[in-house]
Protein backbone atom coordinates (compact mmCIF):
# COMPACT_ATOMS: atom_id res chain seq x y z
CA UNK A 1 0.00 0.00 0.00
CA UNK A 2 1.77 3.41 -0.62
CA UNK A 3 1.88 5.80 1.52
CA UNK A 4 1.88 9.50 0.90
CA UNK A 5 4.42 11.83 3.57
CA UNK A 6 4.49 15.62 3.62
CA UNK A 7 7.39 17.37 2.82
CA UNK A 8 10.11 18.58 6.39
CA UNK A 9 9.38 21.86 6.95
CA UNK A 10 12.25 23.96 7.47
CA UNK A 11 9.92 26.71 10.37
CA UNK A 12 11.86 25.17 12.99
CA UNK A 13 15.39 25.72 11.83
CA UNK A 14 14.63 29.21 10.81
CA UNK A 15 13.29 29.93 14.47
CA UNK A 16 16.21 28.44 16.09
CA UNK A 17 18.20 30.89 13.93
CA UNK A 18 15.99 33.94 14.57
CA UNK A 19 16.56 33.15 18.22
CA UNK A 20 20.31 32.68 17.79
CA UNK A 21 20.57 36.26 16.00
CA UNK A 22 18.41 38.45 18.67
CA UNK A 23 19.74 36.92 21.52
CA UNK A 24 23.28 39.00 21.70
CA UNK A 25 21.15 42.07 21.63
CA UNK A 26 18.40 40.88 24.68
CA UNK A 27 21.92 40.10 26.50
CA UNK A 28 23.65 43.27 25.94
CA UNK A 29 19.68 45.06 26.80
CA UNK A 30 19.56 43.37 29.81
CA UNK A 31 22.55 44.33 31.36
CA UNK A 32 22.18 48.12 30.59
CA UNK A 33 18.57 48.00 31.29
CA UNK A 34 17.63 49.79 27.99
CA UNK A 35 14.48 49.65 28.09
CA UNK A 36 14.05 51.02 24.38
CA UNK A 37 16.03 48.54 22.78
CA UNK A 38 14.25 46.13 25.25
CA UNK A 39 11.05 47.43 23.38
CA UNK A 40 12.46 46.97 20.16
CA UNK A 41 13.95 43.74 20.85
CA UNK A 42 10.57 42.10 21.73
CA UNK A 43 8.65 44.06 19.17
CA UNK A 44 11.49 42.03 16.76
CA UNK A 45 10.56 38.81 17.87
CA UNK A 46 6.74 39.31 17.99
CA UNK A 47 7.32 40.06 14.24
CA UNK A 48 9.49 37.10 13.90
CA UNK A 49 7.17 35.07 15.24
CA UNK A 50 4.03 35.86 12.99
CA UNK A 51 6.26 35.78 10.22
CA UNK A 52 7.31 32.31 10.93
CA UNK A 53 3.96 31.14 12.38
CA UNK A 54 2.79 32.32 8.53
CA UNK A 55 5.37 30.31 7.31
CA UNK A 56 4.90 27.40 9.26
CA UNK A 57 0.94 27.55 8.55
CA UNK A 58 1.46 28.45 4.67
CA UNK A 59 4.16 25.15 4.42
CA UNK A 60 1.41 22.53 6.52
CA UNK A 61 -1.55 23.97 4.04
CA UNK A 62 0.99 23.61 0.85
CA UNK A 63 1.72 20.58 2.41
CA UNK A 64 -1.54 18.85 2.83
CA UNK A 65 -2.51 20.27 -0.80
CA UNK A 66 0.44 18.40 -2.42
CA UNK A 67 -0.68 15.14 -0.43
CA UNK A 68 -3.91 15.97 -1.66
CA UNK A 69 -3.08 16.48 -5.57
CA UNK A 70 -0.36 13.17 -5.18
CA UNK A 71 -3.15 10.84 -3.66
CA UNK A 72 -6.02 12.37 -6.52
CA UNK A 73 -2.55 11.31 -9.63
CA UNK A 74 -2.29 7.89 -8.06
CA UNK A 75 -5.97 7.51 -8.21
CA UNK A 76 -5.85 8.71 -11.69
CA UNK A 77 -3.24 6.69 -12.79
CA UNK A 78 -4.90 3.73 -11.20
CA UNK A 79 -3.57 2.59 -7.90
CA UNK A 80 -6.43 3.07 -5.48
CA UNK A 81 -4.92 1.79 -3.07
CA UNK A 82 -3.19 5.22 -2.17
CA UNK A 83 -4.16 6.91 1.11
CA UNK A 84 -3.43 9.98 3.17
CA UNK A 85 -1.97 9.48 6.52
CA UNK A 86 -1.41 12.72 8.25
CA UNK A 87 1.34 13.63 11.15
CA UNK A 88 1.78 16.90 11.98
CA UNK A 89 -1.82 18.17 11.23
CA UNK A 90 -4.27 16.79 13.29
CA UNK A 91 -7.04 19.96 12.24
CA UNK A 92 -6.62 18.42 8.32
CA UNK A 93 -7.44 14.82 10.10
CA UNK A 94 -11.06 14.91 8.81
CA UNK A 95 -10.53 15.72 5.86
CA UNK A 96 -7.86 13.09 5.21
CA UNK A 97 -10.63 10.41 6.59
CA UNK A 98 -13.16 11.48 4.20
CA UNK A 99 -10.76 11.54 1.12
CA UNK A 100 -9.59 7.79 2.58
CA UNK A 101 -13.09 6.62 2.57
CA UNK A 102 -14.10 7.97 -1.01
CA UNK A 103 -10.75 6.24 -2.27
CA UNK A 104 -12.26 3.04 -0.42
CA UNK A 105 -15.50 3.67 -2.02
CA UNK A 106 -14.08 3.81 -4.95
CA UNK A 107 -11.85 0.72 -5.00
CA UNK A 108 -14.94 -1.20 -3.93
CA UNK A 109 -17.10 -0.25 -6.71
CA UNK A 110 -13.91 -0.99 -9.21
CA UNK A 111 -13.63 -4.20 -7.88
CA UNK A 112 -17.22 -5.13 -8.22
CA UNK A 113 -17.10 -3.62 -11.77
CA UNK A 114 -13.99 -5.94 -12.85
CA UNK A 115 -15.69 -8.82 -11.33
CA UNK A 116 -19.16 -8.11 -13.45
CA UNK A 117 -16.78 -7.99 -16.36
CA UNK A 118 -14.72 -10.85 -15.93
CA UNK A 119 -18.32 -12.91 -15.11
CA UNK A 120 -19.78 -11.59 -18.41
CA UNK A 121 -16.33 -12.32 -20.51
CA UNK A 122 -16.52 -15.68 -18.97
CA UNK A 123 -20.51 -16.07 -19.87
CA UNK A 124 -20.17 -14.97 -23.21
CA UNK A 125 -16.54 -16.72 -23.78
CA UNK A 126 -18.78 -20.00 -22.51
CA UNK A 127 -21.26 -19.50 -25.29
CA UNK A 128 -21.99 -21.61 -28.34
CA UNK A 129 -24.01 -19.25 -30.09
CA UNK A 130 -21.82 -16.01 -31.53
CA UNK A 131 -22.25 -12.67 -30.05
CA UNK A 132 -21.66 -9.58 -31.51
CA UNK A 133 -22.47 -6.03 -30.43
CA UNK A 134 -22.38 -3.10 -32.91
CA UNK A 135 -22.78 1.02 -32.19
CA UNK A 136 -25.03 3.49 -33.68
CA UNK A 137 -21.37 4.91 -35.68
CA UNK A 138 -20.89 0.92 -37.15
CA UNK A 139 -18.31 -0.29 -34.58
CA UNK A 140 -17.65 -3.35 -33.36
CA UNK A 141 -18.93 -2.79 -29.29
CA UNK A 142 -17.88 -6.50 -28.17
CA UNK A 143 -17.66 -10.04 -29.71
CA UNK A 144 -17.28 -13.33 -28.03
CA UNK A 145 -14.76 -16.26 -29.12
CA UNK A 146 -17.62 -18.40 -30.59
CA UNK A 147 -18.39 -15.48 -33.10
CA UNK A 148 -15.16 -14.89 -33.95
CA UNK A 149 -14.62 -18.49 -34.79
CA UNK A 150 -17.95 -18.37 -36.84
CA UNK A 151 -17.16 -15.33 -39.17
CA UNK A 152 -13.57 -16.66 -39.70
CA UNK A 153 -11.97 -13.78 -37.86
CA UNK A 154 -8.42 -13.90 -36.85
CA UNK A 155 -7.40 -10.17 -36.49
CA UNK A 156 -6.11 -8.81 -32.94
CA UNK A 157 -8.06 -6.47 -31.26
CA UNK A 158 -11.10 -6.21 -33.02
CA UNK A 159 -13.29 -4.15 -30.78
CA UNK A 160 -13.75 -0.35 -31.86
CA UNK A 161 -13.02 -0.91 -35.29
CA UNK A 162 -15.46 -0.47 -38.36
CA UNK A 163 -17.27 -4.38 -38.56
CA UNK A 164 -17.29 -3.75 -42.14
CA UNK A 165 -13.17 -4.22 -41.86
CA UNK A 166 -13.67 -7.46 -40.11
CA UNK A 167 -16.42 -8.99 -41.70
CA UNK A 168 -15.47 -10.48 -45.08
CA UNK A 169 -19.18 -11.74 -45.94
CA UNK A 170 -21.14 -9.30 -47.52
CA UNK A 171 -24.50 -11.22 -47.25
CA UNK A 172 -24.11 -10.79 -42.88
CA UNK A 173 -22.92 -6.88 -43.64
CA UNK A 174 -25.89 -6.40 -45.26
CA UNK A 175 -28.17 -8.02 -42.62
CA UNK A 176 -25.93 -5.42 -39.63
CA UNK A 177 -26.86 -2.78 -42.44
CA UNK A 178 -30.21 -3.23 -41.75
CA UNK A 179 -30.34 -4.06 -38.25
CA UNK A 180 -28.98 -1.03 -37.70
CA UNK A 181 -31.27 1.19 -39.82
CA UNK A 182 -34.57 -1.02 -38.93
CA UNK A 183 -36.31 -1.38 -35.08
CA UNK A 184 -37.14 -5.04 -35.73
CA UNK A 185 -35.45 -7.45 -38.44
CA UNK A 186 -36.60 -10.80 -39.07
CA UNK A 187 -34.04 -13.56 -38.62
CA UNK A 188 -32.28 -15.00 -41.84
CA UNK A 189 -29.69 -18.13 -42.32
CA UNK A 190 -26.81 -17.80 -44.28
CA UNK A 191 -24.40 -20.62 -45.69
CA UNK A 192 -21.09 -19.01 -44.60
CA UNK A 193 -18.19 -20.86 -46.29
CA UNK A 194 -14.73 -20.74 -44.71
CA UNK A 195 -12.53 -22.85 -42.99
CA UNK A 196 -15.02 -24.93 -41.98
CA UNK A 197 -18.74 -24.11 -44.16
CA UNK A 198 -21.43 -23.36 -41.96
CA UNK A 199 -24.97 -23.05 -41.60
CA UNK A 200 -25.85 -19.98 -39.76
CA UNK A 201 -29.05 -18.48 -38.24
CA UNK A 202 -28.68 -14.52 -37.57
CA UNK A 203 -31.11 -12.57 -35.24
CA UNK A 204 -30.94 -9.39 -34.21
CA UNK A 205 -32.42 -6.67 -31.14
CA UNK A 206 -31.74 -3.25 -30.09
CA UNK A 207 -29.71 -2.42 -27.22
CA UNK A 208 -32.27 -0.16 -25.25
CA UNK A 209 -31.45 2.33 -22.77
CA UNK A 210 -33.18 4.55 -20.37
CA UNK A 211 -33.64 7.01 -23.03
CA UNK A 212 -35.03 4.36 -25.16
CA UNK A 213 -32.31 5.72 -27.44
CA UNK A 214 -30.68 2.42 -28.87
CA UNK A 215 -26.85 3.09 -28.96
CA UNK A 216 -25.86 -0.14 -30.93
CA UNK A 217 -27.41 -3.36 -31.82
CA UNK A 218 -27.03 -7.19 -30.25
CA UNK A 219 -26.53 -9.81 -33.07
CA UNK A 220 -26.59 -13.58 -32.10
CA UNK A 221 -25.35 -16.56 -34.54
CA UNK A 222 -26.88 -19.83 -34.04
CA UNK A 223 -25.07 -23.14 -35.49
CA UNK A 224 -27.81 -24.81 -37.29
CA UNK A 225 -25.34 -27.06 -39.61
CA UNK A 226 -26.29 -30.41 -37.43
CA UNK A 227 -29.84 -29.67 -37.96
CA UNK A 228 -29.92 -28.94 -41.19
CA UNK A 229 -27.76 -31.97 -42.00
CA UNK A 230 -30.39 -34.11 -39.87
CA UNK A 231 -32.88 -32.80 -41.77
CA UNK A 232 -31.41 -33.50 -45.10
CA UNK A 233 -30.51 -37.11 -43.87
CA UNK A 234 -34.19 -37.30 -42.47
CA UNK A 235 -35.46 -36.11 -45.93
CA UNK A 236 -33.05 -38.36 -47.42
CA UNK A 237 -34.17 -41.41 -45.62
CA UNK A 238 -37.55 -41.18 -46.18
CA UNK A 239 -37.04 -41.13 -50.03
CA UNK A 240 -34.34 -43.91 -49.58
CA UNK A 241 -36.95 -46.02 -47.70
CA UNK A 242 -39.90 -45.36 -50.20
CA UNK A 243 -37.49 -46.03 -53.19
CA UNK A 244 -36.26 -49.68 -51.80
CA UNK A 245 -39.62 -50.93 -50.62
CA UNK A 246 -41.30 -49.92 -53.52
CA UNK A 247 -39.33 -52.29 -55.53
CA UNK A 248 -39.91 -54.94 -54.07
CA UNK A 249 -43.09 -54.50 -53.24
CA UNK A 250 -44.02 -53.03 -57.17
CA UNK A 251 -42.17 -56.84 -58.21
CA UNK A 252 -44.54 -58.93 -55.95
CA UNK A 253 -47.28 -57.19 -57.23
CA UNK A 254 -46.71 -56.91 -60.47
CA UNK A 255 -45.63 -61.15 -60.56
CA UNK A 256 -48.89 -61.63 -58.13
CA UNK A 257 -51.58 -59.89 -60.30
CA UNK A 258 -49.46 -62.12 -63.87
CA UNK A 259 -50.26 -64.82 -61.95
CA UNK A 260 -54.21 -64.52 -60.98
CA UNK A 261 -54.46 -63.15 -64.41
CA UNK A 262 -53.53 -67.20 -65.90
CA UNK A 263 -50.10 -67.27 -65.24
CA UNK A 264 -50.63 -69.93 -62.43
CA UNK A 265 -51.75 -72.08 -65.05
CA UNK A 266 -48.52 -72.60 -66.50
CA UNK A 267 -46.21 -74.57 -64.78
CA UNK A 268 -43.22 -73.51 -65.85
CA UNK A 269 -44.08 -69.43 -65.37
CA UNK A 270 -45.92 -70.32 -62.13
CA UNK A 271 -42.44 -71.72 -60.82
CA UNK A 272 -40.61 -68.77 -61.84
CA UNK A 273 -42.96 -66.01 -60.57
CA UNK A 274 -42.79 -67.61 -57.26
CA UNK A 275 -39.09 -67.75 -57.12
CA UNK A 276 -39.32 -63.76 -58.06
CA UNK A 277 -41.76 -63.23 -55.24
CA UNK A 278 -39.77 -65.33 -53.06
CA UNK A 279 -36.83 -63.66 -53.69
CA UNK A 280 -37.79 -59.81 -53.39
CA UNK A 281 -39.93 -60.90 -50.20
CA UNK A 282 -36.34 -62.27 -48.63
CA UNK A 283 -35.09 -58.72 -50.07
CA UNK A 284 -37.82 -56.86 -48.51
CA UNK A 285 -37.33 -59.58 -45.29
CA UNK A 286 -33.39 -57.82 -44.91
CA UNK A 287 -34.34 -54.24 -45.24
CA UNK A 288 -36.57 -54.79 -42.19
CA UNK A 289 -34.72 -56.71 -40.26
CA UNK A 290 -31.52 -54.12 -41.26
CA UNK A 291 -33.63 -51.33 -40.14
CA UNK A 292 -34.26 -52.92 -36.75
CA UNK A 293 -30.69 -53.39 -35.88
CA UNK A 294 -30.44 -49.43 -36.44
CA UNK A 295 -33.15 -48.63 -34.91
CA UNK A 296 -32.04 -50.65 -31.94
CA UNK A 297 -28.57 -49.86 -32.17
CA UNK A 298 -29.65 -45.82 -32.52
CA UNK A 299 -32.54 -45.58 -29.65
CA UNK A 300 -29.59 -45.50 -26.89
CA UNK A 301 -27.20 -43.54 -28.64
CA UNK A 302 -23.32 -44.26 -28.82
CA UNK A 303 -23.90 -44.67 -25.29
CA UNK A 304 -26.53 -47.21 -25.46
CA UNK A 305 -26.41 -50.22 -22.99
CA UNK A 306 -25.20 -53.83 -24.55
CA UNK A 307 -23.87 -56.67 -22.78
CA UNK A 308 -19.88 -56.86 -22.85
CA UNK A 309 -17.81 -59.99 -23.18
CA UNK A 310 -13.94 -60.26 -22.90
CA UNK A 311 -13.25 -61.81 -26.25
CA UNK A 312 -9.76 -62.32 -28.35
CA UNK A 313 -9.67 -60.46 -31.27
CA UNK A 314 -8.92 -63.32 -33.29
CA UNK A 315 -11.06 -65.28 -32.35
CA UNK A 316 -14.26 -63.34 -33.28
CA UNK A 317 -12.47 -62.80 -36.92
CA UNK A 318 -12.18 -66.26 -37.45
CA UNK A 319 -15.46 -66.92 -36.65
CA UNK A 320 -16.53 -63.97 -39.19
CA UNK A 321 -14.36 -65.58 -41.35
CA UNK A 322 -15.76 -68.85 -41.66
CA UNK A 323 -19.45 -66.82 -41.59
CA UNK A 324 -17.91 -65.61 -45.24
CA UNK A 325 -16.21 -68.26 -46.78
CA UNK A 326 -18.73 -70.39 -48.69
CA UNK A 327 -18.94 -67.07 -50.30
CA UNK A 328 -15.57 -66.55 -51.25
CA UNK A 329 -15.52 -70.05 -52.22
CA UNK A 330 -18.37 -69.69 -54.64
CA UNK A 331 -16.25 -66.97 -56.37
CA UNK A 332 -12.58 -69.03 -56.02
CA UNK A 333 -11.49 -66.06 -53.83
CA UNK A 334 -9.18 -66.61 -51.11
CA UNK A 335 -9.75 -64.96 -47.66
CA UNK A 336 -6.03 -64.40 -45.17
CA UNK A 337 -5.89 -63.80 -41.56
CA UNK A 338 -3.29 -61.60 -40.80
CA UNK A 339 -3.36 -61.30 -37.07
CA UNK A 340 0.05 -61.89 -34.94
CA UNK A 341 -0.79 -61.13 -31.40
CA UNK A 342 -3.03 -62.10 -28.64
CA UNK A 343 -5.44 -59.00 -28.03
CA UNK A 344 -8.39 -59.04 -25.74
CA UNK A 345 -11.47 -56.72 -25.95
CA UNK A 346 -14.20 -56.28 -24.43
CA UNK A 347 -17.33 -56.15 -26.99
CA UNK A 348 -20.74 -58.12 -27.53
CA UNK A 349 -20.44 -60.56 -29.67
CA UNK A 350 -22.61 -61.26 -31.82
CA UNK A 351 -22.67 -57.38 -32.78
CA UNK A 352 -18.93 -57.41 -33.19
CA UNK A 353 -19.38 -60.50 -35.54
CA UNK A 354 -22.25 -58.95 -38.06
CA UNK A 355 -20.12 -55.50 -38.44
CA UNK A 356 -16.88 -57.73 -39.34
CA UNK A 357 -18.97 -60.12 -41.74
CA UNK A 358 -20.46 -57.13 -43.41
CA UNK A 359 -16.99 -56.02 -44.01
CA UNK A 360 -16.00 -58.97 -45.77
CA UNK A 361 -19.06 -59.87 -47.43
CA UNK A 362 -18.84 -56.58 -49.33
CA UNK A 363 -15.61 -56.99 -49.78
CA UNK A 364 -16.38 -60.60 -52.04
CA UNK A 365 -19.24 -58.68 -53.33
CA UNK A 366 -17.85 -55.80 -54.91
CA UNK A 367 -14.45 -57.48 -56.18
CA UNK A 368 -14.33 -59.96 -58.96
CA UNK A 369 -13.66 -64.14 -58.79
CA UNK A 370 -9.73 -65.10 -58.21
CA UNK A 371 -9.21 -62.67 -56.03
CA UNK A 372 -7.83 -62.21 -52.37
CA UNK A 373 -9.28 -60.77 -49.24
CA UNK A 374 -7.29 -59.53 -46.14
CA UNK A 375 -8.43 -59.49 -42.48
CA UNK A 376 -5.81 -57.78 -40.64
CA UNK A 377 -6.28 -56.98 -36.65
CA UNK A 378 -3.34 -54.89 -34.98
CA UNK A 379 -3.11 -52.92 -32.08
CA UNK A 380 -2.52 -49.18 -32.18
CA UNK A 381 -2.19 -46.91 -28.83
CA UNK A 382 -5.89 -47.73 -26.88
CA UNK A 383 -7.57 -49.19 -29.85
CA UNK A 384 -7.38 -52.45 -31.77
CA UNK A 385 -8.12 -51.88 -35.37
CA UNK A 386 -9.32 -54.93 -37.98
CA UNK A 387 -8.94 -53.82 -41.26
CA UNK A 388 -10.57 -55.69 -44.62
CA UNK A 389 -8.59 -55.16 -47.40
CA UNK A 390 -10.03 -56.43 -51.06
CA UNK A 391 -8.83 -55.94 -54.85
CA UNK A 392 -12.43 -54.42 -55.77
CA UNK A 393 -12.69 -51.36 -58.17
CA UNK A 394 -11.72 -48.78 -55.48
CA UNK A 395 -13.94 -46.27 -54.30
CA UNK A 396 -14.01 -42.13 -56.24
CA UNK A 397 -12.60 -39.58 -53.52
CA UNK A 398 -16.06 -37.98 -53.87
CA UNK A 399 -17.68 -41.06 -52.10
CA UNK A 400 -15.69 -41.61 -49.13
CA UNK A 401 -17.17 -39.48 -46.92
CA UNK A 402 -20.80 -41.10 -47.15
CA UNK A 403 -20.38 -44.68 -47.56
CA UNK A 404 -21.29 -45.16 -44.16
CA UNK A 405 -24.60 -43.56 -44.77
CA UNK A 406 -27.90 -45.06 -44.84
CA UNK A 407 -28.57 -46.26 -48.23
CA UNK A 408 -26.31 -44.53 -49.72
CA UNK A 409 -25.34 -46.55 -52.86
CA UNK A 410 -22.28 -45.84 -55.00
CA UNK A 411 -23.05 -48.04 -57.67
CA UNK A 412 -27.18 -47.93 -57.33
CA UNK A 413 -27.73 -51.05 -59.95
CA UNK A 414 -24.96 -53.56 -59.18
CA UNK A 415 -25.46 -52.99 -55.35
CA UNK A 416 -28.92 -53.85 -55.77
CA UNK A 417 -27.90 -56.55 -58.17
CA UNK A 418 -25.53 -57.94 -55.75
CA UNK A 419 -28.52 -57.58 -52.96
CA UNK A 420 -27.53 -55.24 -50.59
CA UNK A 421 -30.06 -53.15 -48.91
CA UNK A 422 -27.51 -50.03 -48.94
CA UNK A 423 -27.51 -50.65 -44.69
CA UNK A 424 -24.95 -52.96 -43.92
CA UNK A 425 -22.03 -49.62 -43.88
CA UNK A 426 -24.04 -47.90 -41.75
CA UNK A 427 -24.63 -50.72 -39.38
CA UNK A 428 -21.21 -51.22 -39.03
CA UNK A 429 -20.79 -47.46 -38.39
CA UNK A 430 -22.97 -47.77 -35.45
CA UNK A 431 -21.62 -50.98 -33.94
CA UNK A 432 -18.45 -49.29 -34.26
CA UNK A 433 -19.92 -46.11 -31.53
CA UNK A 434 -21.72 -48.30 -29.29
CA UNK A 435 -18.59 -49.64 -28.16
CA UNK A 436 -16.68 -46.39 -28.12
CA UNK A 437 -15.06 -47.02 -31.32
CA UNK A 438 -15.08 -45.74 -34.74
CA UNK A 439 -15.06 -46.83 -38.42
CA UNK A 440 -12.75 -45.08 -41.75
CA UNK A 441 -12.05 -46.05 -45.44
CA UNK A 442 -9.52 -45.68 -47.51
CA UNK A 443 -9.22 -46.39 -51.27
CA UNK A 444 -7.54 -46.37 -54.59
CA UNK A 445 -9.56 -46.56 -57.36
CA UNK A 446 -8.63 -49.57 -59.74
CA UNK A 447 -6.81 -51.32 -57.04
CA UNK A 448 -9.14 -51.75 -54.05
CA UNK A 449 -10.28 -50.27 -50.87
CA UNK A 450 -9.41 -50.97 -46.78
CA UNK A 451 -12.41 -50.23 -44.75
CA UNK A 452 -11.55 -50.48 -40.65
CA UNK A 453 -13.18 -50.39 -37.90
CA UNK A 454 -11.36 -50.08 -34.11
CA UNK A 455 -12.57 -50.75 -30.96
CA UNK A 456 -10.78 -50.20 -27.51
CA UNK A 457 -8.36 -52.53 -26.14
CA UNK A 458 -8.58 -53.98 -23.09
CA UNK A 459 -4.88 -54.75 -22.20
CA UNK A 460 -1.65 -55.33 -23.81
CA UNK A 461 -1.04 -57.80 -26.58
CA UNK A 462 0.17 -61.34 -25.20
CA UNK A 463 3.59 -63.21 -27.30
CA UNK A 464 2.03 -65.28 -30.45
CA UNK A 465 3.70 -67.36 -32.74
CA UNK A 466 4.35 -66.27 -35.93
CA UNK A 467 1.28 -67.28 -38.70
Amino acid sequence: MKRITLPRSMTFLGTLVAFAALLPLAVIAWIYCDERVLLELATGWAVMVILLGGVYAFSVVDGAFERIRRLARSVREGDLKARLYPNRSPQLTPLYSELNQMANALDGRMRALSSVAEEQEAILGSMIEGVLVIDQEGHVRMINRAALNFLDITTLNVEGQPYGDVIEDTRICNFIDAALSQSKLEPVTITVIGRVERILELRSAPLLARDEVAPGVLFVFYDVTRIHQLEAVRRDFVANVSHELRTPVTSIKGFVETLIDGAKDEPESLDRFLAIIARQAERLNSIFNDLLTLARLEAGGEGAKIDLESRDIRDLVQVAVDDCSHRAEAKEMRLEVLINSHVKVRVNPSLIQQALVNLIDNAIKYSDNNRIVRVEARLEGRFVQVVVVDQGPGIEPAHLARVFERFYRIDQGRSRQLGGTGLGLAIVKHIAHVHGGDVSVESDVGKGSRFSISLPAEDYPLPSPEL
